[in-house]
């Protein structure tokens, strides 16, 4: 009997160079297939837009109140939001609201031959690409066997994405308007009657009240605040349903304000409260006179919200499929089909 012969490097190498004729026409006519599939596929080409992230100072006329509410107490609480602008825009462009928008504008219903909007829907969405990079750019990228269309898709999203937001500032603007163009007459109000208070309290007792004192400063600042996000929460709950995040967001910052004012010290001195309510309402005047001309700038705005850098351009290179890579890989696997086949016969043979 013979005995077995083990695999080695110089067996497989030398049984490889006897079959490499026949390996070469198998691997050639691979390499044919492969071409001839890779042109039979689909061509696929791929436009993409670039924007400038959105300025936020501009987002809303509550903007003055964000940079209020950073105490430590609300920052101990996790209560910083961690979305950007451009989080929310790649979110809208993303919306089945520009979607059905604009299969039905290019009639992709007919072109991907899905059934019903929802399996269009996400059929188009499987060729949407929206990206946020570190610098907050906003890329929205859209592919079509197309080119033409690719590009108009693209920038169709982002002219949506633009009209969207004027019409949302606009609303949005015009309700707070008038929202905060009521509150701040009732401030002014408020602060008229204090004032008449505190001076009546100063002619009786022949007595000029300071609101310099340290403890009145501080009381004052964090009472600002917390009439603010009170009026934040009545504006939110005219259009937002009593369990919404926003609401509860704000809740939780009124409960860790009233906790800050339960550690300071009280104000029991009569001309000392009437000058802290002076104080409160001037200041409380001043930052909703802010906010009332804010939101006046926001319901006239006319200027797009979407700055675009670059604007999508006809592709002329494809995107997919890589033919060069398909070829290769399908040589590379008659290759390794090859060798394998070698090792094989080989083991049988020892």
């Amino acid at each position: 009997m013979q005995a077995d012969t083990p695999l080695t490097g110089e067996r497989f190498i030398a049984a490889f160079r006897s079959r490499l004729p026949l390996y070469l026409r198998i691997i050639g006519i691979v390499a044919v297939l492969s071409a001839g599939i890779s042109l039979l596929l689909p061509t696929w080409y791929r436009a993409e837009s670039t924007l400038l992230p959105p300025d936020e100072s501009n987002e809303s006329a509550f903007g003055l109140l964000s940079g209020m509410i950073q105490t430590s107490a609300l920052n101990n609480l996790g209560l910083a939001t961690t979305s950007t602008p451009s989080d929310v825009f790649g979110e809208i462009l993303k919306s089945r609201r520009l979607g059905e928008q604009a299969i039905q504008r290019f009639g992709y219903e007919k072109l991907y031959r899905r059934k019903g909007m929802d399996r269009t829907l996400k059929e188009f969405r499987s060729h949407l690409d929206v990206r946020v990079n570190a610098a907050g750019l906003l890329a929205v990228a859209f592919e079509d066997r197309d080119s033409r269309r690719a590009s108009e898709v693209t920038n169709f999203l982002v002219a949506e994405l633009d009209r969207f937001n004027v019409e949302t500032y606009k609303t949005r603007g015009k309700r707070l308007r008038m929202f905060l163009e009521g509150r701040v007459g009732e401030v002014q109000r408020q602060l008229v009657a204090a004032e008449e208070k505190l001076l009546a309290y100063e002619r009786e007792h022949r007595v000029v009240s300071s609101a310099e004192s340290e403890k009145v400063s501080g009381v004052s600042d964090i009472l600002v605040q917390k009439f603010n996000l009170e009026t934040q929460r009545a504006y939110i709950s005219s259009y937002s349903s009593p369990g919404s995040t926003e609401l509860r967001g704000i809740n939780s910052q009124l409960s860790a304000l009233n906790s800050e004012l339960g550690k300071l010290p009280e104000v029991k001195m009569e001309g000392a409260r009437l000058t802290l309510d002076v104080e409160v309402q001037r200041k409380l005047l001043l930052i909703m006179t802010g906010q009332y001309e804010d939101a006046r700038m926001q319901e006239t705005r006319d200027t797009p919200t979407v700055t675009v850098l670059d604007a999508a351009t006809t592709p002329e290179l494809r995107v997919r499929p890589k033919r060069s890579l398909i070829v290769a890989g399908a040589v590379f696997a008659a290759v390794l089909a090859c060798a394998a086949w070698t090792a094989a016969t080989l083991n049988r043979e020892a």
